[in-house]
């Protein structure tokens, strides 16, 4: 598994050590699911990771933003993705997201199916 670079520490160091954690235990789910992504990170209304498929025009498929008390896995595609289990929150006509409040929300195995299903929405057919 990748470090996480000194430029995403830096980022993340404002953030609650809760928050934090649980923005770095998304970025290990993410990147076992795809450990090719290439990581992008910004600073706007939230500390915020963006993953994409290398080489793949508009290839962006999730996202991890921490906020004040929480953090979200956000899809890109996330509308198109299957929610049996109605987790996935958001109006938009594109993007969903699900939302974690504490370490607990992490240990449902159902993850990593949305992630793998917002990895093939990008892949080039």
């Amino acid at each position: 598994m990748r470090k996480p670079s000194p430029q995403l520490l830096d980022l993340l160091a404002d953030c609650s050590p809760g928050v934090a954690q649980l923005a770095l235990a998304l970025r290990e789910l993410v990147l076992t699911e795809a450990p090719e992504a290439e990581e992008v990170l910004y600073s706007v209304y939230a500390e915020v990771i963006v993953f994409k498929l290398p080489k793949v025009k508009g290839g962006a498929f999730c996202y991890v933003a921490a906020y004040a008390r929480h953090v979200n896995l956000g899809f890109y595609r996330g509308g198109e993705l299957p929610d049996p289990r109605r987790v996935l929150k958001g109006t938009g006509k594109k993007m969903r997201h699900i939302r974690f409040d504490s370490p607990d929300d992490l240990r449902h195995g159902y993850l990593r199916t949305y992630i793998r299903a917002a990895i093939e929405r990008c892949r080039p057919n």
